[in-house]
């Protein structure tokens, strides 16, 4: 019970979970716990015990069987800890495509106050220019879904019989520029542009592989016009995603953000920003935010999930372990006159070691079987969290697995050593 709520604790102080929330159980959970743990204790004893009642103390596939199910949580749990830490690593070290560390975005949500278009768009346009003005900022665009802000818009078609998803946005030629995002091939937006867009690369090598994306008729009969560098805006968690951008009109107004960028770090202009949108409309409250702030954000998530992970699969690692170590010594305390009638023959370490080990991988690899078949299956639940990392990233796999099959070979070989110190007289007179 203490263990239970130290480790409750600090996973309260990780997810920064309000202090005013218990972390002590009540009554109905200490008995809920005392039950399982009373039906936990029944339930794995019962076999033990049978084989006593029946002499057969031999017998050790329901321990076989045991052991294989540690494995396969031990693989699942090292697996989804490697894939999330190497989307960590990924998010930190990498770039997603585009410019976040100097930007700020600025939501009016003007649509929150029934602004009509026409309105909308003259508050949004002397806005950007209010906001244009500051000596640190460089350059300012419209979006209408701003960077990392939360809020995603996906389409999902077929192309050649695999999904595809598609994340829109409606954004005033100045954005690319402002996320620093280029523009590979083509041209950007005019102002007026209408029925034009532009892919991500991505997009036209998936949508048209090996044909040229300028001119072709995508969406509602919109002609591409550009291709841009990928950058996943607001679809960082998925790999597959190719992104697809369309000029701001008029009926978007009430519900555009603005994003701008700065000469140097942004900190500090949450107030300035506040300030100038609330001289234009007194009853706005803005929505102002960093993106670097959302994007370390939505890393610490992920960060809080790969330590409970990490934390419960060294523990199954350990259960796993614990486990072979018991049916290895057991098998060489069951089995020590024949493996002192194999010395007395003639038969090599290696010889002995095989006849005490051999019966126990298969266990280990049918659980890593499983525990590989589990992780793929169920992977795609955590596919969010995994920042341009792939849920079936070989790396990831390569690394649990080769961590686990090392840590269950040395737990297997440490009681295994005691065959090979074995009395060879002493054994068989005991026998």
């Amino acid at each position: 019970m203490g263990l239970s709520c130290l480790a409750f604790r600090i996973m309260t102080v990780l997810a920064d979970t309000p202090k005013w929330m218990p972390y002590l159980p009540d009554w109905r959970v200490l008995c809920l716990a005392a039950a399982l743990a009373f039906l936990s204790s029944v339930f794995f004893g019962f076999a033990p015990a049978l084989q006593l009642a029946s002499q057969k103390h031999r017998r050790t596939f329901a321990r076989q069987l045991l052991v294989g199910a540690q494995v396969a949580a031990s693989c699942v749990l090292l697996i989804l800890s490697s894939l999330l830490v190497r989307a960590v690593l990924h998010g930190i070290y990498s770039s997603p495509g585009f410019g976040y560390e100097q930007v700020v975005s600025v939501s009016p949500r003007l649509n929150d106050h029934d602004y009509k278009a026409p309105a909308a768009e003259a508050t949004i346009r002397r806005l950007a220019v209010r906001l244009r003005g500051l000596p640190q900022v460089t350059s300012v665009a419209l979006v209408k879904l701003p960077p990392l802000g939360g809020g995603v818009t996906r389409m999902d078609t077929k192309v050649d019989g695999r999904l595809l998803q598609v994340y829109p946005n409606w954004v005033s030629p100045e954005f690319f520029s402002t996320m620093q995002i280029p523009i590979l091939l083509g041209r950007n937006f005019n102002p007026g542009d209408k029925k034009v867009v532009i892919v991500s690369q991505a997009m036209a090598r998936r949508q048209w592989p090996g044909e040229n994306p300028l001119g072709k008729i995508y969406w509602d009969k919109d002609v591409v016009i550009g291709v841009a560098g990928n950058a996943h805006i607001n679809a960082m968690n998925d790999g597959d995603a190719v992104e697809i951008y369309a000029p701001v009109q008029t009926e978007d107004m009430p519900s555009i953000s603005i994003v701008f960028r700065t000469q140097g770090a942004p900190d500090g202009l949450e107030l300035t920003c506040k300030s100038i949108v609330q001289t234009l409309d007194p009853k706005l409250f803005p929505q102002i935010s960093l993106l670097k702030t959302n994007f370390h954000t939505a890393m610490r998530s992920v960060e809080i999930l790969v330590s409970i992970l990490t934390g419960v699969g060294i523990l199954a690692v350990m259960l796993a372990a614990v486990g072979i170590v018991g049916l290895v010594a057991f098998t060489v305390s069951q089995r020590s006159k024949e493996i002192a009638i194999r010395f007395a023959l003639g038969s090599s370490a290696r010889q002995a070691l095989s006849a005490v080990l051999g019966q126990y991988w298969w266990p280990v690899l049918i659980g890593l079987a499983v525990g590989l078949t589990l992780t793929a299956a169920f992977s795609n639940l955590v596919r969010f969290m995994l920042y341009g990392v792939s849920n079936l990233d070989p790396m990831s796999y390569a690394a649990a697995i080769a961590l686990l099959v090392s840590i269950l070979a040395t737990a297997a070989l440490l009681p295994a050593r005691r065959a090979l110190k074995l009395d060879i007289a002493r054994a068989l007179h005991e026998e």
